[in-house]
Order: structure tokens, then sequence, then C-alpha cells
């Protein structure tokens, strides 16, 4: 899987030269899977297994039950739209397009 790019130092240009070789199609992979990875985070973050099976259990009351549901909610409708975000981003094809197109995919981010 290529998704980044590199930069190298040349001696005789005396300059450096971004090489970038990066597949549209990995580039897409990569971000949906760190999306749906930092959306876990944020799950737990505010609902921690522990509560998440309380909640299940029935041990906690029903307005702490609301409130979890609400905050993984709110997360997982984030990253909906985010995922349809990308999944938005079509590459032509041409070399002209596909460093600009795979920046696009990877600056996708929850928040």
């Amino acid at each position: 899987m290529k998704i980044s790019k590199e930069n190298v130092y040349d001696e005789l240009l005396n300059r450096v030269l971004i090489i970038d070789e990066r597949i549209f199609s990995d580039c897409k992979i990569f971000a949906l899977q760190q999306l749906r990875k930092k959306a876990m985070e944020k799950i737990l973050e505010v609902a921690p297994e522990y509560k998440q099976r309380n909640a299940a259990l029935g041990l906690l009351t029903e307005q702490e039950t609301d409130d979890i549901k609400s905050a993984i909610q709110t997360i997982r409708t984030q990253s909906n739209a985010k995922e349809a975000e990308i999944a938005a981003v079509d590459w032509d094809g041409t070399e002209e397009t596909r460093a600009d197109k795979c920046d696009q995919v990877l600056a996708i981010t929850i928040v």
C-alpha cells in the first residue's frame, strides 16, 4: 500500500524533490481505515465498553442509557458523513490530478 510521499534532496539541482507514487485506491482505503479507527476511539472516549455493556444489561438509568446511545449515534453520523465525502472523491485517472486527489482524500478526517 503506497500512501505517502517522499522528499529527496537532489544535489545536482540543489533542491528537494517530491516523489509521489501514491496509489489513489490505497489512499481511499487508508483514509477509511483511519476514519473508522478514530470514530471507534471517540466512541470509547465518551462511552467505554463497560458503560455500553451496563446499558445493554439494563444496569443504568434510562437517561444514562439514552445519553450513551445519543453520543454513539452522533459519532456514527459524523463518521458516515465523512465516509460519504471520501467515497465522493473521484479521480479521472490522469497523472496530473492523482496527487491532488490523494491529498484531498487523506485530508478528510473526523473531528
